[in-house]
């Protein structure tokens, strides 16, 4: 503490002896005392541990503001001697001991070094005050988790004792009697007469509407809207997700009506508008919680399956009794916080109501563990798993909270049912409203194309939704259960303090600004690549090989400036990991040389183009067509519709066949053998007619007919031919081979086959074996 009076001491007599520009900065000595003082009062209330849990909370507000703005302070001090050092580092080294500078240097060496040294400053104070002012947010938030703990396990009043009763109905009473007394009071008094009567004609008409709406309206207005949407027996998912939220809508209007009527008149008093103030919550949890079961749990006209189960009567049974206690809670609640009820009587008035829902999230429990059969050989849907995690949840709360309060253990018992109703409701609700933005993309894409490439698109849409509403749901999730808003901003400030890397600083802010910058790189580059794919290269000559390889340079391009502009943006330094990225960097390259190899030769493929998507090769004993060239590796399909992946670098470094580079044009060679004694003449002439007629030989250069070879049985003859398209060989070959067969019947031309005349020796012998063997003699 002493260190630190006495640094912001040092930096007052700075900013006192002229440095107006530090002093107009956004740090100093004042912000600073500011931070001590605050810290000191901190102090003070965790020593004596004293001051109540709201105020506790409030303080750690201000300490948890003051740490972010110690933190800002601290960034921006940091960026400005960061930029004096840069500066410095530009004059070059220091001159060593005995050599003279220029005089210029020298003064401006000087005035950066004197710059630098305050200038770390307001960075060192910040810095302190940061470190100092989180662990007071620690120590504090430790010490109201302890008092929780502590009310959780707390023992209280038990609420079956019937010796309680009667005082908890009693400051019911009391309260309702002094709320009806406040009412007679305002209409006894002739100032309040006079506003209800300028107020009563339009709170009437506003609860005449209401009253239309609820009890007229909502049927009628829930058939316009399947008129409007023409949803009827054979209705899509969207029509009927729409429909169904429409059935929320009127009642709920009516509600609000009917509420804003009874604010409008202004006849409650203190007491009446605490009730009146809890209303607006309780009317929607009555109205919202059977909308929710039944769409969760279907209805007889709309059977849904959103968790695996079907249960239109008892799901709508139980989500209405849940929220009609939660209203009741909400209400007692309010009567109990201005009534300044005793413990005992918010016991007494809480017991039924856990109870109650008790029962309610045990039924809730046991038709969720009812899951429907699946198929044999299928994946049981993850519905159906969340389903059984929820029942087990339920279980265990319905069994446990109504024996807590029994015992009198009423914080936990009530930490426990009122939470996981309001988890339920609330889960309820993200999954309706997932279930209607898939229906509504199940729409959109209704209109794909034949290949469905727009489904393709969508698929992994809900997944990144549901991602997001994970995401939001969390913080809500733990205010729920007892989170404070100030803890929640302490885990902000906490994310967005990020950690730090070198001499920088990485946040969740940083994060969500690299993503969006990377995000919105990569879908330039893949526009660009779009644009470039059917408006330019269309107009071109390019071959389709050459054509995807401009498509994969855009690629990788766009990526790289992508990612370099999403590093830049978010501000981080990595110059301090240049020595460990270089230490990383060598054994790096002894591990992964093939890989770095098949890189480079990915790239020079991609370049030179010695090989090209379509083309026909042989490489490494593999032979087919070229499938798709990446950095890596390549992938070839063979003719037996085999894939086989073939390493970047094989292909450069060993030899490679390709029959259709540099056009598909190629040559086919026939060998065809003639008996002795054929007119040789003649053969070539049939050979050379066969050869020209068909319509994949070019005339130039034209087929040829060569006699090759004397063979030991016949006249050796090949055909060769250019082909118009070398990829049709083995047809070619075919059909050449059949009108050879054809014609050289015709002409009565033989061809030879090799024969084989087997000689037998002592053939006697073996007659006589045979004989012995089939006819043997007797004996005598």
């Amino acid at each position: 503490m002493a260190y630190f009076r006495s640094f912001v001491a040092v930096l007052s007599t700075l900013l006192a002896l002229g440095w107006p520009a530090l002093a107009q900065d956004t740090f100093n000595a004042e912000t600073a005392q500011h931070w001590a003082d605050t810290a000191i009062r901190a102090e003070g209330v965790l020593e004596n541990k004293r001051a109540s849990t709201p105020a506790l909370e409030n303080l750690r507000a201000d300490l948890i503001t003051q740490r972010a703005e110690a933190l800002s302070i601290e960034d921006d001090a940091r960026k400005k001697v960061d930029g004096l050092q840069a500066q410095l580092a530009a004059l070059g080294p220091a001159p060593e001991e005995g050599v003279t500078e220029a005089l210029e240097l020298a003064t401006r060496r000087s005035e950066l070094e004197s710059s630098i040294l305050f200038a770390r400053v307001p960075l060192a104070v910040a810095q302190e005050a940061f470190q100092r002012l989180d662990g007071l947010i620690s120590e504090i938030n430790t010490l109201i988790r302890e008092r929780f703990s502590e009310q959780l396990v707390e023992r209280g009043p038990m609420p079956v004792n019937p010796a309680l009763w009667g005082g908890a109905f009693s400051d019911v009473a009391d309260y309702s009697s002094r709320m009806w007394s406040e009412v007679r009071s305002n209409l006894n008094n002739d100032a309040s007469r006079q506003v209800l009567a300028q107020k009563a004609p339009m709170a009437i008409i506003i609860a005449m509407l209401g009253l239309i709406i609820l009890f007229w309206l909502r049927a009628r207005f829930t058939r316009l809207v399947s008129m409007v949407l023409q949803a009827g027996e054979a209705a899509s998912s969207w029509q009927l997700a729409l429909l169904n939220l429409s059935k929320l809508v009127a009642p709920s209007l009516g509600a609000a009506a009917l509420i804003f009527a009874i604010y409008w008149a202004d006849v409650l008093g203190f007491r009446g508008v605490a009730i009146l103030n809890a209303l607006p919550m309780a009317a929607f949890a009555i109205i919202a919680a059977p909308w929710l079961g039944r769409s969760v749990f279907g209805s007889k006209s709309n059977p849904v399956d959103m968790i695996g189960v079907s249960a239109p009567t008892a799901g709508y049974k139980i989500s209405l009794v849940l929220g009609i206690i939660f209203a009741l809670s909400l209400l007692i609640d309010a009567m109990a916080e201005h009534g300044n009820f005793s413990t005992e009587t918010r016991a007494v008035l809480f017991f039924p109501l856990i109870v109650m829902a008790s029962i309610s999230l045990f039924r809730l429990a046991r038709i969720t563990r009812a899951k429907p059969p699946v198929a044999e050989g299928e994946p049981e849907p993850a519905a159906h798993s969340f389903a059984a995690l929820l029942a087990q949840a339920l279980f265990l709360t319905s069994i446990s909270a109504p024996i807590l309060a029994a015992l009198g253990y009423f914080a936990a018992a009530r930490y426990l049912t009122f939470p996981t109703i309001m988890t339920l409701g609330f889960l309820t609700a993200l999954l309706v409203l997932f279930d209607l933005f898939r229906a509504f993309l199940e729409r959109w894409v209704d209109g794909q194309d034949e290949m469905g490439s727009r489904k393709d698109q969508a698929r992994l849409i809900p997944i990144f939704v549901a991602f997001l509403m994970i995401l939001v749901a969390l913080p809500v999730l733990a205010l729920i259960w007892g989170a404070s808003q100030s803890e929640l901003l302490n885990i902000w400030e906490w994310l967005n303090a990020g950690v730090s890397i070198g001499e920088s600083r990485f946040s969740i802010t940083d994060l969500l600004v690299f993503i969006m910058v990377f995000g919105v790189g990569y879908t330039i580059t893949r526009l660009v690549q779009k644009t470039v794919r059917t408006s330019v290269l269309p107009r071109t000559k390019i071959d389709s090989g050459g054509k995807n390889a401009m498509l994969a340079g855009i690629g990788y391009v766009g990526i790289f400036l992508a990612a370099l502009a999403a590093i830049s943006a978010t501000g981080l330094d990595l110059s301090g990991l240049a020595i460990v990225a270089g230490a990383l960097s060598v054994g790096i390259g002894f591990g992964l040389q093939n890989i770095v190899s098949n890189f480079v030769s990915g790239i020079i493929l991609l370049v030179e183009r010695p090989i090209k998507e379509g083309d026909w090769i042989e490489a490494g004993g593999v032979e087919g067509t070229v499938r798709k060239i990446s950095v890596r590796a390549t992938l070839i399909d063979t003719f037996d519709r085999c894939a086989v992946i073939v390493p970047n670098s094989d292909l450069i470094a060993g030899a490679v066949k390709n029959w259709t580079a540099p056009d598909i044009t190629g040559r086919l060679k026939v060998p065809v053998g003639v008996a002795y004694g054929t007119d040789a003449e003649r053969v070539k002439d049939i050979l050379t007619e066969i050869a020209t007629a068909h319509p994949q030989a070019l005339l130039y250069p034209a087929p040829s007919v060569v006699f090759v070879n004397f063979g030991a049985s016949s006249l050796d003859f090949v055909v060769r031919i250019f082909l118009r398209d070398v990829n049709k060989t083995l047809s070619v070959r075919s059909d050449i081979n059949f009108a050879i067969a054809k014609r050289f019947a015709e002409e009565n031309i033989e061809i030879p086959f090799a024969q084989s005349d087997v000689n037998l020796r002592n053939v006697g012998e073996i007659g006589e074996a045979l004989r012995a063997a089939l006819h043997p003699k007797a004996d005598t």
